[in-house]
């Protein structure tokens, strides 16, 4: 009992952690629909992607710095630096991807194609941690794809787009998607040694260097107006991965996955309630079956740990 008690506890902490990370990068997202969304409007240029991602991770570690260094040195001790560097290089190349992404398709598309991660973390989970994916895990992972394939299927189903259109613009979420899932692996690695306030610290430290020096070519000096916006991205953006980083630490990282899901249910909110963005029959569908596949794997793992202490 003590021990079924003790990985609830954990896989409950793991779950709570992941889904307010979550909502946190929706409400980012939201943010980096408005600034296009309002730019097109009033017929001013739009904020570069890397420009955005730079101002948002300034901020960021500026409000991480504190929570950082609580800890004293420690925060400051890494293991595998070459780990880090990898991890910020991949990070910084699917955040431009993404916003790009943002720019072009409507908020609830663009985060129902991040769901096809569960394919590459799977692999990635299984090549490099050593992860095990049983048949309770690949089945929930399977039906959210499909559910995704159904939200982000929806206009060329019914018509309204072809495949050359939406081949083109899926490259820019889809590459982004498998930069994500990539740095989600070097994460767990990450935290294996290290605290989450040191995997968060420098993956800040290590990206702002990179957002900076692509924002270089097509800097735009920000609008007085803009600067709330980007502070409050910068606090979004510490809350996330602190979230994140203490996920990784409480659970494995496939079981983590389609607690994620919880992101497409608040963009699409964030889409009704601010961009008019309506979901189709399509993502209601698809978004009901992932749902569907994410409370069966909660309860799955539950039980099968609960037979395993037995």
């Amino acid at each position: 009992m003590l021990q079924e008690s003790v990985f609830f506890s954990r896989a409950f902490r793991g779950a709570l952690f992941k889904a307010l990370s979550c909502l946190c990068f929706a409400g980012i997202y939201g943010c980096v629909h408005y600034f296009s969304h309002l730019a097109k409007t009033l017929g001013i240029p739009p904020f570069p992607a890397p420009e955005l991602a730079f101002f948002e991770t300034l901020f960021a570690l500026l409000f991480t710095l504190p929570w950082a260094l609580k800890t004293g040195k420690t925060a400051f001790i890494i293991t595998g630096p070459s780990l880090y560097l990898g991890r910020a290089i991949v990070v910084a190349l699917g955040v431009i991807l993404w916003y790009i992404a943002l720019s072009q398709m409507s908020l609830v598309q663009v985060v129902a194609f991040k769901y096809t991660t569960p394919l590459f973390t799977l692999l990635g989970a299984h090549l490099f941690l050593k992860e095990n994916c049983n048949w309770g895990r690949g089945s929930a992972i399977l039906l959210s794809f499909i559910g995704a394939l159904l939200i982000s299927g929806g206009d060329l189903f019914e018509g309204k787009t072809s495949w050359q259109d939406l081949s083109f613009l899926a490259l820019f979420p889809l590459g982004a998607t498998a930069c994500h899932a990539l740095a989600a692996i070097f994460g767990k690695k990450q935290s294996r040694n290290d605290s989450p306030q040191t995997i968060t610290l420098y993956l800040l430290l290590f990206t702002l260097p990179v957002f900076a020096v692509a924002s270089l070519p097509e800097w735009i000096t920000p609008l007085p107006w803009q600067w709330p916006w980007l502070i409050f991205m910068g606090g979004l953006l510490a809350c996330a991965y602190i979230f994140l980083s203490q996920a990784y630490v409480a659970a494995e990282i496939i079981y983590l996955i389609p607690v994620s899901f919880t992101r497409l249910i608040a963009a699409a909110t964030i889409g009704m309630a601010f961009f008019h963005e309506w979901p189709t029959s399509w993502t209601w569908t698809g978004s009901f079956l992932i749902l569907g596949a994410t409370m069966a794997l909660c309860h799955y793992e539950v039980k099968r740990k609960s037979l395993s202490a037995t």
